[in-house]
């Protein structure tokens, strides 16, 4: 008799199989051609639905979308999703703003950071977007956030250096 295989961390294994889902579209796809076999096999829609873990409502609508459209209503309609805020002309503006200083739009900042930025779309766009999420515009618009490293005033180049080489890290 074969052994037993179990998987480890069983709950991080379905969360990331349930991400996967959620953001591939093909995937999707797959996942319902899989449910719909099972219901052409004669399994019960309730049994389905609880061994993929959705409702059975969407199931009953899976179906109703293949006998109207064909395999094509499996597919995810297009227009999914929130509408983003920005239009592409905007977007294109806020990336060649971004390019220049802040000190061009009369901020008193030389950098730009997410709760400057939520206020330069708010005066400049009309838009309300709070600081976390003008933190993820910057990754999407293919910026990334640097600080400037803290130095003490007045510190002697030479000690610094000689106290980098010297001094064992410690990673914990």
């Amino acid at each position: 008799m074969p052994k037993l295989l179990k998987i480890k961390n069983v709950d991080q294994v379905k969360n990331e199989i349930n991400n996967f889902f959620s953001v591939n579209e093909d995937a999707r796809y797959v996942r319902r051609l899989d449910i719909i076999a099972l219901i052409c096999n004669e399994h019960p829609i309730n049994y389905v639905a609880n061994l993929f873990g959705i409702n059975p409502t969407t199931v009953q609508r899976w179906i109703h979308r293949l006998n109207e459209s064909g395999f094509e209503g499996l597919k995810d309609k297009p227009g999914r999703g929130r509408r983003p805020q920005l239009s592409e002309s905007d977007r294109q503006q806020l990336i060649t703003d971004i390019k220049s200083s802040p000190e061009k739009f009369g901020y008193q900042q030389s950098r730009w950071d997410g709760k400057l930025l939520s206020h330069h779309l708010k005066v400049n766009f009309g838009i309300q977007i709070k600081v976390r999420q003008c933190q993820n515009l910057f990754k999407q618009l293919g910026f990334s956030l640097q600080r400037p490293r803290k130095m003490p005033a007045g510190a002697d180049a030479e000690k610094r250096e000689a106290f980098k080489k010297n001094s064992k890290r410690s990673y914990s």
